[in-house]
């Protein structure tokens, strides 16, 4: 199951170029409102990276998936938080600041947890002692690359050039969504061929464990008085992973592309949840003034 070119070349270059216009609209203070309240931040790297995981386990033990499937539910589970979670989060009104501090903090967090998990998957649902390793340098690079790089150079063309950043916000606006619908259409057609294959085998279980984040999410965030942006934006990091490490651990590390159903199902059932919670946030958040 090969990834497209939209994907592999198209998506990173225009991720780079909506995350330095999401960039432009901040400022130093919003970085140091989410350093003086840690518990959103805290939260959401809990539930993204240790709870939702642990659901993932637990519907494939209840749904008595296959082998193959079920390690590979467990692995997408417990895949980095997506970079464009923050591109969600700017649509939906949330905290964009949260957002990309959760998709930095989680990166470097899933580098010893996906392991954890994947590991433990292999050995609770199948024979084999195989091991599986997270490709520490592509995930450090997609973080400092297409997150924390272009977000300081927005933020420094706003400093020095505040009038252009103005301007541009609103053309990030709409490329971002031609982006969103593009790369949902382009995920559609490279598994139109096996649609019913993935369906049948992963489908139930994917949706199961999209709906599990979904509710931790929002229901950990108002147990713990989270502001409405800030439940959106945990929302949507749980909901938005980088489903394409998953779907490259199990083709080239292990070699099964069997397992990189549920990732493949995962990026792409992500994308229509991602708008849902757009559209949610911004028919119950008010804009910032």
């Amino acid at each position: 199951m090969e990834q497209s070119a939209l994907i592999e070349i198209g998506l990173p270059i225009a991720v780079f170029v909506i995350m330095t216009g999401i960039g432009m609209t901040l400022v130093p203070t919003d970085f140091q409102r989410v350093v003086a309240r840690p518990k959103a931040l805290i939260w959401g790297i809990v539930a993204a990276l240790f709870l939702v995981p642990m659901a993932g386990m637990l519907i494939a033990i209840l749904l008595g998936l296959p082998p193959k499937i079920a390690v590979g539910l467990v692995i997408v589970a417990a895949c980095p938080i997506g970079t464009t979670s923050s591109l969600f989060s700017y649509f939906a009104r949330g905290n964009v600041a949260l957002s990309i501090a959760l998709s930095a903090v989680g990166s470097l967090v899933a580098i010893a947890t996906l392991p954890l998990f994947a590991n433990f998957a292999i050995e609770r649902f199948s024979d084999g002692d195989g091991r599986v390793y997270l490709p520490v340098l592509r995930t450090i690079g997609i973080m400092v690359g297409l997150i924390l790089l272009p977000v300081i150079v927005g933020m420094g063309i706003r400093h020095r050039i505040p009038t252009f950043a103005a301007r541009a916000e609103r053309m990030v606006g709409a490329f971002g969504a031609v982006v969103l619908v593009v790369l949902i259409v382009g995920i559609g057609v490279s598994v139109y061929g096996r649609w019913a294959e993935i369906l049948a085998s992963a489908g139930p279980a994917v949706i199961a464990l999209v709906f599990s984040g979904i509710a931790i999410g929002f229901l950990g965030s108002r147990i713990l008085g989270l502001s409405g942006p800030e439940t959106v934006t945990v929302a949507l990091s749980i909901s938005i992973r980088n489903a394409a490490i998953g779907m490259l651990l199990a083709i080239t590390m292990m070699n099964s592309p069997e397992i990189a159903v549920p990732p493949a199902l995962f990026g792409l059932l992500m994308y229509a949840v991602g708008f849902s919670l757009v559209a949610y946030g911004r028919m119950t958040i008010k804009p910032s003034s």
